[in-house]
């Protein structure tokens, strides 16, 4: 009896459910029985690297048997050919496959960083040509602003120019007007001279008449 009850507890043990994942490991071609012994029907021939469901595990005549799963298939085969990794080749595979990621990834960063530096050097010429645009509108800003003070100054001037022909326009209108009183006093005073000269000249010639006459009455009267 105790040997019954201990092989049953091992038995129950060892066929615990594990739900992991394992693969057949390399180059082999394992059976996949319908229980866990060789004298089980064999179910099919699976090839190392596939990879199956372990169900659960039992001991039966001191071997290991897992029972498996892949897709629609289950069955069972010793654990001894089971791995918890993928084979080498697989894991070669795999690896090449990454390499192969890696270096498009890198390529495709290197043309990318390129672009970069390129996109870089078309702004920085950008740049450039707008430093060069930015100086040269400051400059023609800079010509504008004298070309616009010189009309400004030349108003100032025109105005104070106006101003000057103003007063000078004043003082000859003043001079004219002097002038012409000077030259209508002119005439009053050669009027004057010439009525003064013409009552000389009759005053003088009436007296020059009265006289004559006298000396002849006075040269009469003599011989009388």
């Amino acid at each position: 009896m105790n040997k019954w009850l201990i092989s049953f507890i091992l038995f129950l043990a060892s066929a615990a459910v594990l739900a992991d994942t394992r693969y057949v490991s390399d180059e082999l071609t394992i059976t996949v029985r319908s229980g866990p012994s060789n004298q089980h029907q064999i179910v099919k021939m699976i090839r190392s690297g596939a990879r199956l469901n372990v169900i659960e595990e039992v001991v039966n005549n001191g071997k290991q048997y897992a029972r498996v799963q892949a897709g629609e298939m289950k069955g069972w085969v010793l654990s001894q050919y089971l791995t918890p990794t993928p084979i080498a080749r697989d894991q070669l595979e795999a690896a090449q496959d990454k390499t192969g990621k890696y270096r498009a990834e890198n390529a495709s960063l290197k043309k990318q960083l390129a672009d970069q530096q390129q996109a870089r050097i078309e702004v920085e010429k950008q740049r450039e040509q707008f430093r060069q645009r930015a100086e040269q509108t400051a400059q023609e800003l800079k010509s504008l602003k004298q070309a616009s003070a010189r009309p400004l100054e030349l108003a100032r001037n025109n105005e104070q120019l106006r101003q000057e022909l103003a007063t000078h326009l004043s003082e000859v209108q003043l001079l004219r007007q002097e002038n012409a009183d000077l030259k209508s006093r002119d005439e009053r005073e050669w009027f004057i001279a010439g009525a003064a000269i013409v009552l000389i000249s009759i005053i003088f010639g009436i007296l020059l008449t009265r006289i004559r006459w006298q000396k002849r009455s006075s040269w009469g009267g003599g011989s009388l």
